[in-house]
């Protein structure tokens, strides 16, 4: 296997744990398997050990996976790089905001071949509407500024590479859900910001009842990398950060909203 494998010196996964994730591969798409269901099973294959251990545990769980994960993908007809890509999201994820910080059930996905990398981009497979539909989920990791064109190029391959991993679902629609889609970000921001000109491609859902509560938290997490109450207290450093303090500055809050957009 080529490309990076997050570095587990020291830690030791537990077989039981490994061979959970493992058997999960590709399983993205069976409703008896919700990547909230094999979240919580391998919280539990962890829980007896000392809490200060668990995360470590868990974070070689996955990073033992991950080889497995790669040649599935590859054998899926993943290119390389997009399957380095992919996994390389794990240690990502764990250095910037910790396995607690991230969540479970983001590991698992990435594990299992449910969020892959395409380009500027993640798509996350199995998702659905809220009605239902079938839906291939989009998500934005952290590796550098958001370029239109490299987005459109991520939107544009993306279907031709889902397809191969999933080809028994007929998906018609992207979805998105983000704390960049509320609606008063170009206002502090400018039309032509690259966050602005990726939410402008979602049509966005009707407001739900947690969009308030979702919102602030994930722009905490999102653009200054750690809880709410830190981020509240933590000086500004360049024009997103500054734009999301100055709102919660004026006693006004970010909602995290849903948006759609027809694939192709």
């Amino acid at each position: 296997m080529s490309g990076p494998v997050a570095d587990t010196t020291g830690l030791e996964a537990r077989p039981a744990s490994v061979a959970l994730l493992t058997a999960a591969i590709g399983r993205f798409q069976d409703p008896a398997a919700p990547v909230t269901d094999l979240a919580a099973a391998l919280a539990a294959t962890v829980a007896d050990a000392p809490p200060g251990e668990r995360d470590d545990l868990v974070f070689a769980t996955v990073s033992a996976v991950l080889p497995v994960t790669h040649r599935w993908l590859r054998s899926r007809g993943l290119t390389a790089e997009q399957a380095d890509a992919s996994i390389a999201d794990v240690a990502r994820k764990r250095d910037r905001y910790g396995v607690r910080g991230t969540g479970l059930d983001w590991f698992c996905a990435v594990a299992t071949g449910r969020v892959v990398a395409v380009g500027r981009l993640q798509f996350e497979l199995g998702a659905h509407l809220a009605d239902g539909t079938p839906a291939w989920g989009v998500h934005v990791p952290e590796t550098g500024p958001l370029d239109p064109f490299a987005c459109d190029r991520a939107f544009a391959a993306a279907p031709d590479v889902l397809r191969r991993l999933a080809p028994q679902v007929a998906v018609t629609v992207w979805n998105c859900r983000s704390w960049t889609l509320d609606p008063g970000l170009a206002d502090v921001l400018g039309p032509d910001a690259n966050l602005v000109r990726f939410a402008r491609r979602f049509t966005l859902l009707p407001p739900g009842a947690h969009d308030a509560a979702e919102g602030d938290d994930s722009a905490a997490k999102f653009v200054f990398g750690t809880d709410l109450a830190t981020a509240r207290a933590t000086a500004p450093r360049g024009r997103v950060q500054a734009a999301v303090r100055a709102r919660w500055d004026a006693g006004a809050h970010w909602t995290e909203r849903t948006g759609t957009a027809p694939v192709g």
